[in-house]
């Protein structure tokens, strides 16, 4: 299994990668990055994603990001549970809260968050997690609905020591992104990503955002690969995440992999 990678949250139906499918992929298996989670935002994304899956052996994941929460209605409930009971669904999400920009009002966010954890109780399927600038109302809601939800991670986690612990002591999975590899946003996440069990570690591009390059000076890093992330750089997160934890590549490579399968449920 060594070197194996899986991308855990790849938004392969953002327009950036429209037509370009195919050559995403095969380019991020010449990395070793040969399984991913095609993640949805929408009703739409997520009937998208779940095709994606199907056509390339992938796994999806179907809900309302926080920014699209204002986009539930009555009828979303019974059409994200229908995308959900497909085959290649193994997770409800991505969802949650957003508080940053407030895309969709935190009112209505809370509403439609909660509607998702409904689904992930009566599917019994993961839940996928989005959290920025809401730890305390996310961590509440968290808590009183952990002991019913089969598995939960937070994903692009870019908080402060102490939420990460606070969300360890709950239980949950967290992901780690390019952010690890950012000398300006995410230097603070490496004096404490170690504190991470091995179980409940996982990684991912959430491309094409968050490339880990941003903020590199290298001359061989082209503007290109700063402003458009690929699962193909998921290389260059687990390479990092290795360092700051003082754990090899292989190891981490071995780990993240089998928390893929054993978050989701896949079975090889």
């Amino acid at each position: 299994m060594d070197n194996k990678l899986v991308d855990i949250c790849v938004n392969l139906t953002d327009d950036v990668f429209f037509g370009k499918e195919e050559k995403i992929i095969s380019e991020a298996s010449k990395n070793n990055v040969l399984k991913m989670v095609l993640v949805g935002n929408d009703l739409e994304s997520s009937k998208k994603v779940i095709n994606l899956a199907r056509q390339f052996n992938f796994i999806a994941t179907a809900g309302y990001h926080p920014h699209n929460a204002k986009d539930w209605n009555s009828d979303s409930y019974n059409q994200l549970l229908s995308l959900l009971k497909k085959d290649e669904t193994k997770a409800v999400g991505e969802c949650g809260l957003d508080f940053n920009r407030n895309f969709s009002t935190p009112e209505v966010q809370h509403s439609v968050f909660l509607d998702h954890i409904t689904l992930a109780k009566e599917t019994n399927l993961p839940l996928f997690v989005h959290e920025r600038d809401a730890f305390h109302q996310m961590h509440s809601i968290l808590k009183d609905n952990i002991h019913d939800c089969k598995n939960i991670i937070v994903h692009c986690f870019t908080g402060t020591k102490n939420a990460l612990i606070d969300y360890l002591d709950l239980g949950v999975s967290i992901g780690l992104t390019g952010w690890i590899c950012d000398d300006r946003r995410g230097k603070h996440l490496r004096d404490f990503i170690d504190i991470i069990p091995d179980d409940k570690l996982l990684i991912e591009t959430d491309s094409p955002y968050l490339s880990p390059y941003i903020s590199s000076k290298k001359s061989e890093v082209t503007s290109a690969m700063k402003h458009l992330n690929k699962p193909e750089y998921l290389v260059e997160v687990a390479k990092d995440v290795a360092k700051y934890r003082n754990q090899s590549y292989d190891y981490i490579c071995e780990i993240t992999y089998q928390n893929y399968l054993n978050f989701f449920g896949i079975k090889e």
